[in-house]
């Protein structure tokens, strides 16, 4: 079977004009022609969000329109040419047509609301954002039926290929029962029950998605290995009893702090020598790349409180909760699993 990179690549092409687009009415590319600047630089400098620059001028540089050197951003050869308002040959007129408005104001708006989502409830547990995102749901704790069955469609398909790469490549030796968090569908405890007989997987979910999860189990035939839990993640007590707990793209959903929050959770919740598992799309060390990491990362700006993060930034936060030994394993084109272990 092919793998589904073709299929990423052709949907997160549209995060791409709008960033442009965004980015020359903000005078991004003006400012950075002045002065090469690093993120806060930047964001200090226009009085933009950290967050929201960051992202963005990642994605520029992975679509080649900046370069980096020594953490400072400046304009490629390209950009400068052609997207710079005093160059003969601007190209921003041509670029604004057909852009996606939705991405494009959006973008702009994220950019001027400084430090909206970095806002968190008691311990690090999410705030709602209150404009309409989907990840509020999960912030709030309750999700409709038919809400939980738009996402788990969109969800299946876009994980379905992932899960399988996952569950080919992890390294489950020594694991005898999975929680996974935040699971969504329940395609990756399916597919790793599919390729792992030894292995007995929770997916853990609001009311509602469970109710999904268990549909999708049934159709994967491994509900004598696979079942549900449901609950608040944000809220409730977690279940004990899993050597392994594996959160697959739940941290790109949230802030740092709260990351922080569900790594000491996970942390609190293994035995000694107990795992988490954290798959996500990452991008390079320098941040800026690969593209669709990069890009991946732009939606969840739009669509989230998150991000997509680098491994040192994973390892951090996990380091910083008490595992040890945090590795990583690329598991597909685009993903990767970030393992740590609890002492």
């Amino acid at each position: 079977m092919n793998d589904d990179r073709r299929m990423w690549e052709l949907w997160l092409s549209g995060t791409h004009q709008p960033a442009i687009v965004a980015a020359d009415e903000a005078g991004i590319f003006a400012a950075l022609a002045n002065a090469p600047a690093t993120i806060p630089e930047l964001a200090g400098r226009l009085g933009f969000d950290e967050r929201a620059t960051g992202i963005l001028l990642r994605l520029l540089a992975a679509l080649g329109l900046l370069t980096i050197q020594f953490g400072r951003f400046r304009l490629s050869d390209e950009a400068r040419t052609y997207l710079l308002t005093s160059s003969p040959f601007y190209w921003a007129p041509m670029l604004s047509v057909a852009v996606s408005e939705w991405h494009r104001d959006t973008l702009l708006a994220k950019l001027k609301q400084l430090g909206s989502d970095r806002t968190a409830g008691p311990e690090g547990t999410p705030a709602v954002s209150g404009d309409g995102r989907p990840a509020d749901s999960w912030a709030a704790g309750s999700v409709s039926l038919d809400q939980a069955r738009d996402i788990a469609v969109r969800m299946h398909a876009h994980s379905l290929s992932a899960a399988h790469g996952a569950a080919r490549h992890c390294d489950f030796s020594g694991v005898s029962r999975v929680l996974d968090v935040g699971g969504g569908s329940g395609c990756f405890m399916v597919a790793a029950a599919q390729h792992h007989p030894h292995l007995r997987c929770t997916v853990l979910e609001l009311p509602a998605m469970c109710q999904l999860a268990a549909e999708y189990i049934a159709a994967g035939q491994v509900g004598d290995r696979v079942d549900t839990c449901a609950m608040d993640m944000f809220r409730a007590p977690w279940p004990r009893g899993y050597d392994a707990m594996l959160f697959s793209n739940v941290w790109h959903d949230w802030n740092v702090r709260t990351c922080e929050w569900l790594a000491a959770r996970a942390f609190d919740a293994l035995p000694s020598g107990g795992r988490i598992l954290l798959h996500e799309m990452l991008l390079d060390d320098d941040g800026a790349g690969p593209l669709a990491a990069a890009s991946f990362s732009m939606l969840m700006l739009l669509a989230t409180q998150g991000q997509q993060f680098t491994f040192g930034e994973l390892k951090a936060i996990l380091e910083h909760a008490g595992f040890v030994r945090a590795d990583r394993i690329r598991t597909h084109p685009y993903y990767s699993v970030v393992t740590g272990y609890k002492p």
